[in-house]
């Protein structure tokens, strides 16, 4: 008997940048059902993790010769990710790790603000001397 596919629950109908993310979840939790019998919530749970994994591991590529397009793992997550990841002292670390640069760190982790330059109030520099005209001079 077949049974009615279920949709997930953090599934949205207005997704449109994670439709393919979303199918291949969805055909996942068929597979993880047909094939181990696992119940809806442990299927959705384990396909989450997998596109999760895949999308982080082979994003943006197309495999295989029949060219299956991976759905690139969404930026927001990335950026909670290494929001979370950063503390203030492992810059290199969580760099290497998020294949960023440091300018991309800093914006992340800044929530794209534009750095503050400096430190306090620098003093303002001295007007350029006015050239006196000879006539002035006399």
């Amino acid at each position: 008997m077949e049974r009615p596919p279920m949709t997930p629950p953090h599934a949205s109908t207005t997704a449109k940048p994670d439709d393919g993310a979303l199918q291949l979840e969805h055909d996942l939790v068929e597979i993880l059902r047909e094939e181990r019998g696992l119940a809806d919530p442990a299927a959705f749970e384990l396909a989450a993790d997998l596109v999760r994994g895949i999308r982080k591991r082979w994003g943006g590529m197309r495999l295989g010769t029949r060219g299956l397009y991976i759905p690139a793992p969404s930026k927001t997550e990335r950026n909670e990710a290494i929001r979370r990841a950063y503390d203030g002292t492992n810059g290199p670390r969580v760099m290497r790790e998020h294949g960023i640069s440091r300018s991309s760190l800093f914006r992340i982790v800044n929530d794209g603000r534009p750095r503050r330059t400096g430190i306090g109030v620098s003093s303002p520099k001295d007007p350029a001397p006015s050239r006196a005209s000879a006539s002035d001079e006399r």
